[in-house]
């Protein structure tokens, strides 16, 4: 399978040896849409040189410059979703982000010219036909912390901080400065990481058209989840809801116990999936470099030069500050 459609010349050298114990390396890892439809909001269809709808590239461009270069050694991924319309959670629930209109054609030309423009600064950008990068940084979050690495997501999204589990974690919005670590989550949502997918399937995700129970909001489901710790102890225990100190706890117990089977299917829904397979290997997520073409092809992707050159110095500052980096590898197999 492949994960990624912009082919890759064959692996060079060997990929660097894996980070310390220590956690003195950082996996960084970009929830690159967030990015994307903020630049597409705040500058809409704005022409490039050549004509076209370009606003996305230019904002994402300039994203890039101001927080790119202030990325911590070590790997490096920007994760893409490929479609609201396929994937694993529109086979099991078919409602699934049915609600959100289809992405217009002239931001998804931008979408692949985004990805292009990563390619040539030597930077690993994946998307999957089933996954949702969610789930890519989820899982490569996983491989990376059992390397030794602490994470760096960046991010709005709430469904991320499931990835927060770390002491020295981060969930960050360069572009907003906050930064959330596992304490902060926990101190926020009144739960802990690992329960924010329970969390979700109880309340609901409006913005995933997830329904949850009536009369259960975030707060509500919080306290159930400090009281029975994961949603299926809940479930073994609806009778057990009434003890709770929440309003409407008969009427929750009762919702409970006809609708097991709905919340697991939500909890499938709410949860990020950490173990794809045929992903980057962390060696292989080292910043690699420009392209030698690079100059050229970000001007023909719609890059303006002053933003190019910028671009440009920024990957040579990351790939020489890195361990001795392969040469550009694909992602599948």
């Amino acid at each position: 399978m492949i994960l990624d459609p912009f082919p890759l010349p064959a692996p060079g050298s060997a990929p660097p040896q894996a980070a310390s114990a220590a956690g003195a390396e950082v996996a960084t890892l970009v929830d690159s849409s967030i990015f994307v439809f903020r630049a597409w909001f705040s500058r809409g269809e704005q022409p490039d040189a050549q004509g076209r709808p370009g606003g996305a590239v230019h904002g994402f461009v300039h994203s890039l410059c101001q927080w790119l270069s202030e990325i911590p050694p070590g790997p490096l991924a920007f994760a893409f979703d490929t479609s609201l319309r396929s994937g694993f959670r529109h086979r099991l629930y078919p409602p699934y982000k049915a609600h959100r209109p289809p992405a217009p054609e002239a931001l998804r030309a931008q979408f692949q010219r985004i990805r292009e423009v990563l390619d040539c600064l030597g930077l690993t950008q994946l998307a999957h036909p089933d996954f949702e990068a969610d789930d890519l940084i989820a899982s490569l979050a996983t491989t990376a912390r059992g390397r030794g690495c602490r994470i760096d997501v960046l991010s709005a999204d709430k469904d991320l901080t499931q990835v927060i589990l770390g002491s020295d974690d981060r969930l960050r919005d360069p572009e907003r400065g906050t930064t959330l670590s596992r304490a902060d989550i926990e101190r926020r949502l009144r739960i802990r990481p690992e329960q924010v997918a329970d969390m979700l399937a109880l309340a609901g995700d409006r913005s995933d058209n997830i329904p949850g129970l009536t009369g259960v909001g975030p707060a509500t489901a919080a306290r159930m989840l400090r009281r029975f710790l994961d949603l299926d102890a809940i479930l073994a225990d609806p009778a057990g809801i009434r003890n709770c100190k929440i309003r409407g706890a008969a009427r929750i117990a009762e919702q409970v116990a006809a609708a097991g089977d709905a919340l697991r299917l939500a909890r499938r829904l709410t949860g990020l999936v950490t173990d794809i397979t045929g992903l980057p290997t962390l060696g292989t997520m080292y910043p690699r470099g420009a392209r030698p073409d690079a100059a050229e092809r970000l001007q023909e992707l719609g890059v303006a030069s002053g933003y190019g050159r910028r671009l440009l110095a920024i990957a040579d500052a990351l790939h020489h500050r890195s361990p001795e980096a392969p040469a550009q590898v694909g992602v599948g197999p």
